[in-house]
């Protein structure tokens, strides 16, 4: 399948502290990425690199390469806020900006410059429908976004990135403070996502990592032990540390 991420003898540093050693990952277009693996392992560091949100943390260091469809991302010609506008991010808390559903949706398009009130319009309908919220807050839109549930909220997080039309999603833990449920939810939302958009998602639940992504990476102190396609990682994985991970015997 066609990459839309290439990554390749990537290091990272938080001052003299390695968190990442020589990653190699290619992600497939319009594919569900999962990173596994203990904590501090740099999962989550991992995806912040992709997005170079990692440079706003003093005295970090980047080695090696990242392709965002076969063009650097640390190109000095790039602009990191249209980098990002592409590789947009949900974290593990949601995150709604304390203004309206319709405030939080229209808010990067304004940023980027778009002032059409039907343009605007159309873009807070396509993308509160693309979460499966529009049927439940088309009539509340001038509700205050934090007076949300906690998986509303989170859906609303990913609305507000579908508004700028990225073509890459990193969800870093977004199912960690939600119930089951709820849970559940998100994850079939992945699925539907997964048609238009690539997603990485950083997940220390084994379960939902089998359940969502077409593929796997096991991570362990840095490094990428191991990295292939979802049912073989989790049936037959080559390295004996993932199997002992998958299997309970440490993490």
């Amino acid at each position: 399948m066609e990459a839309i991420i290439q990554i390749s003898n990537l290091d990272f540093y938080y001052g003299k502290f390695q968190a990442l050693k020589n990653i190699h990952l290619s992600i497939p277009k319009n594919s569900i990425v999962a990173l596994i693996g203990p904590s501090g392992c740099g999962k989550s560091t991992l995806i912040k690199v992709v997005n170079r949100m990692t440079e706003l943390i003093p005295g970090t260091r980047v080695c090696g390469e990242i392709l965002f469809e076969g063009k650097s991302i640390f190109d000095p010609k790039i602009s990191i806020t249209d980098l990002r506008k592409k590789i947009g991010m949900v974290f593990q808390q949601p995150n709604p900006f304390p203004l309206s559903i319709r405030d939080n949706i229209e808010y990067g398009p304004k940023i980027h410059g778009e002032r059409d009130k039907n343009k605007l319009e159309q873009i807070v309908h396509e993308s509160l429908d693309a979460v499966m919220l529009w049927d439940t807050m088309k009539d509340k839109l001038k509700q205050k976004a934090t007076e949300l549930l906690p998986d509303e909220q989170q859906r609303l997080c990913i609305a507000r990135l579908i508004a700028v039309e990225p073509d890459i999603l990193l969800m870093d833990e977004p199912c960690s403070t939600l119930d089951p449920m709820a849970t559940l939810g998100i994850e079939e939302l992945m699925e539907k996502l997964r048609e238009k958009y690539t997603i990485l998602i950083v997940t220390h639940n084994m379960q939902q990592a089998a359940r969502v992504s077409q593929y796997t990476g096991f991570m362990l102190l840095g490094e990428l032990l191991e990295y292939s396609e979802t049912p073989l990682i989790f049936s037959k994985p080559k390295n004996k540390k993932t199997d002992d991970y998958i299997s309970g015997h440490y993490g």
